[in-house]
Parts: C-alpha cells; structure tokens; sequence
C-alpha cells in the first residue's frame, strides 16, 4: 500500500470510529453520575417540551406536523392532549417546542442546545420499539457525545460558529440507529447523511434578527431521524467531519460532554443569564428602586453585546434580549416564564429600565468565553453606584442548580399542562432501568 493509499485509509476511520462508539457505548461501564446526568437531561427537556407548546412555534409546528400525519404513527406529540404521529412528525414537532422557551439545556463549548435535538430523537424511536428507560438513557448519552463533538469539530474545521441544528442531526441520527441496532455501516451512513443535510442555522443571524427559526433545532432533529431511515434503505453518504479531523473524538469513552453541560434557570438566552443573575444579587442586596436607577451598565463577552433588542414584540425577542430580562429583573426582582407573554412587554417601568442599559465587551471576560459564560452589571442611581462581581449564571457544573431549584424548574414547566405529580411519576421510572418508555411518557397519554 503507497503512502497516499495509507493516509487515505487512516482519514476515512473517524466516521467509522463514530459509528463504533454509537453502536458499542453502554452506561454502566461509566461512573453513576454520567447516568444520573443523562436522566437529568430528559426530564429537563421533556419538561421543556411541554412547555414549549403553549407557545406560538410550538403550536405552529405541532398542527404542522399533525397535518402531515394524517392521523398516522404512534408516537406521541407531548403536548398533554395524546395525540400521536409518525417518529420523523413527532420529533420535528417536540425538539422545535423543547427550545420555544430557550430553556433547555446547553453546552458552553460547542454554544448550543445537544439535548433539545437528541432527546425527542431518542423518545420518539424508543417510543416506536418499545424500548427500555436503559435503552432509552443509552441513546440519549450516545446522541448527545457525538452531537457536541460534530460541533466542535465542524466549528474547528470550516471556522464559522453555527446554530445546535446543524451539528446536532448527527447525534439525533446517533440515537436512532442505537435504538434500531444499526451494524457499524448503516450506522456510519445515518451520520453522514445527517450532516450533510443538516441546516445551516447562521446563529448570529438569528441573534441579531430573532425569529422562530432560533436554532434550527427541529429541523435538525428530523434530519436526523429521516437520514437514519435513509441508511436503513441502504442510501450511502459521503463520510463526516470526522474524516477531516479527528481532534474531538480521540476521547470518545473516556471523557463526558454530557457531564460538563448546564442547565438554565432563566426562559432566555444563555449569553444573557450571567446579567440576570448579577442584577438578581444587586437587587437582593441593596436598596435599588427601580424609578432612582440612572444608568445600567452590562460587561459582558463580545457576542453577547448583539443581544440588543430593548422592547420585544414576540417571544423569540424577548429571549433574544440582553435589556429586556436584565430590566425586568431590576423591576420585578425575577425573570420567569410569565415575563415572555405580551403583557408583560409594555410595562412602563421594564421599558424605562431596558433604555437605560448599555451593553459593553469586558476584555478578560471576553478572554474567558466560550469556557466560561460571565458578566459584571453596574447600576447607577441618583445618589449611588452599586457594582458586582464577575458574575457566572446559576446551572454550570461549577455553580449548580439546588436540588430544590431544579424541582422547582421542572415543576413550574410541567404543571400547568400536566398533573402536579408528574416530576417525581417520571423520574421514579427513568430510576428504573428494565421499565418500558412508554411508562416514562404515561403522563402525556
């Protein structure tokens, strides 16, 4: 074999590396915490989900898919009303409702959403095959390692920094060819395909100009359970990234992403939530009223500084903002799912805050982004001046949600659609390995 045919040889193996650790990887041969955060990371999206669809897009893209269905399929649109569709429907309709709220969890390095794109993958197949929670926590890990890396790797080689769907179709198509016991080739195929017909989701874009498109996550979702069904047909792909690049899968097995994600407190961008958190604390600690406050200064990493809009007129705006939440939480002394709805966009005293914000780039905070997501609010008064401290949002792993706090979390998503019981009926069962999914999604039927 010639030098060139050796190279070509050892570029060709990250995709099929891939595709082994997709077909192979199994849970409980790592420690109980990637577990434990696996089951985390479904009960805070199915959460998100529900959520989700008292939204505008969520319920756009539900009857969407529902009228598409044709009253086909058996897979559950989570909405708390029962009503099913076929896998590619259902996933297309649940992962577009699990970010209405941008809620969902996220991964500071790759600066996206794995979650909201793997898990309805995982449910809506697992659902379909009558999988165990075991199967199920499986795939959910699997999707959500290989989604991350593509990420990575596909920022790393082609230099532009893309939305969650463009990069998580692979690990969406991961977790279904897992769930349908793909051998190592059909596997490889469902991967390449995915991330070849991945959208394109240009994420700043959709910063700068919010609309309902946000991170392409449902689009990315069904990609990647229809290119897994693709693969079944034998239709072949052109390889991955990996083939180009094998820097973010050498620790494949070894080290988890998953692990060094966060979950978020607050219905808004995550760039964001560092000011939320640091004006929650100067609130809470001094005498601020709201009519004395002069001047609000954020410090803050450069691409947070283009989350300019001051007065949203839609959801996406609202989560799209910098101002908007920081004003409210000035105001109200919180920001919660109830401050996304119209009424709440006009009131006099929010708006006159939102003016009076100014957002600026911190040079060392700056520096410190993608790996940490940091900010410093200064508040001006009448009389006073009150300053934070380099502030990092409440869900990190190294600043993490309470228990309490994430009950809370979950509990204020589900119930005002589902029972108030359905927290702990959920997470009793996802603590039950040989249980049927259809019991962890007994609540929505």
């Amino acid at each position: 074999m010639t030098g060139s045919e050796t190279e070509a040889q050892d570029s060709a193996s990250g995709t099929v590396k891939v595709a082994q650790f997709a077909r192979c990887a199994n849970l409980s041969t790592y420690d109980e915490v990637v577990t434990e955060t696996v089951r985390r990371r479904v009960l805070d999206t199915l959460a998100a989900i529900t959520a989700g669809y008292r939204y505008g897009s969520g319920e756009v893209v539900r009857d969407h898919a529902l009228d598409r269905a044709h009253d086909n399929g058996d897979v559950t649109v989570l909405d708390g009303n029962g009503r099913t569709a076929p896998p590619t429907e259902a996933s297309l309709a649940n992962a577009t409702a699990a970010n209405v709220l941008d809620i969902d969890d996220g991964h500071r390095d790759v600066k996206g959403h794995p979650a909201a794109v793997v898990v309805p993958a995982a449910l809506a197949v697992a659902e379909e095959t009558d999988a165990s929670v075991a199967e199920l926590l499986n795939a959910v890990y699997i999707g959500y390692e290989i989604a991350v890396r593509t990420g990575l790797t596909l920022h790393d080689v082609d230099g532009v920094y893309t939305g969650t769907g463009s990069w998580g179709a692979v690990g969406a198509a991961a977790a279904v060819g897992r769930l349908r016991d793909y051998d190592v080739g059909t596997m490889a195929a469902a991967l390449g395909t995915a991330e070849y017909h991945a959208p394109r989701t240009p994420i700043m874009r959709g910063v700068e100009q919010p609309g309902m498109t946000k991170d392409g996550i449902g689009w990315g979702c069904y990609t990647g359970v229809e290119a897994a069904a693709l693969s079944e047909r034998e239709f072949t792909a052109s390889g991955t990234v990996f083939d180009e690049s094998t820097r973010f899968i050498e620790d494949l097995g070894t080290a988890h992403h998953i692990t060094e994600s966060y979950l978020k407190p607050y219905p808004c961008c995550r760039w964001a939530q560092p000011g939320i958190e640091a004006m929650r604390e100067l609130v809470a600690s001094h005498d601020i009223t709201p009519v004395t406050v002069e001047c609000i200064t954020v410090k803050t990493f450069e691409e947070a500084t283009h989350l300019q809009t001051r007065h949203p007129q839609s959801v996406e705006e609202a989560e799209y903002s910098y101002p908007y939440p920081v004003a409210v939480m000035a105001s109200q002394g919180e920001f919660t799912e109830s401050n996304l709805s119209p009424a709440q966009w006009d009131d006099p005293e929010v708006k006159a805050l939102a003016e009076s914000i100014r957002l600026t780039t911190d040079e060392e905070i700056d520096s410190r982004f993608p790996e940490e997501c940091l900010a410093r609010v200064i508040v001006e008064t009448e009389s006073q001046t009150h300053r934070s401290d380099i502030v990092k949002a409440r869900g990190a792993v190294d600043r993490p949600l309470s228990e309490s706090e994430f009950m809370r979390k979950i509990d204020g998503l589900l119930s005002p659609t589902l029972p108030s019981n359905t927290f702990e009926t959920v997470n009793r069962v996802l603590n039950q390995p040989t249980s049927s999914v259809h019991d962890v999604l007994a609540p929505w039927n």
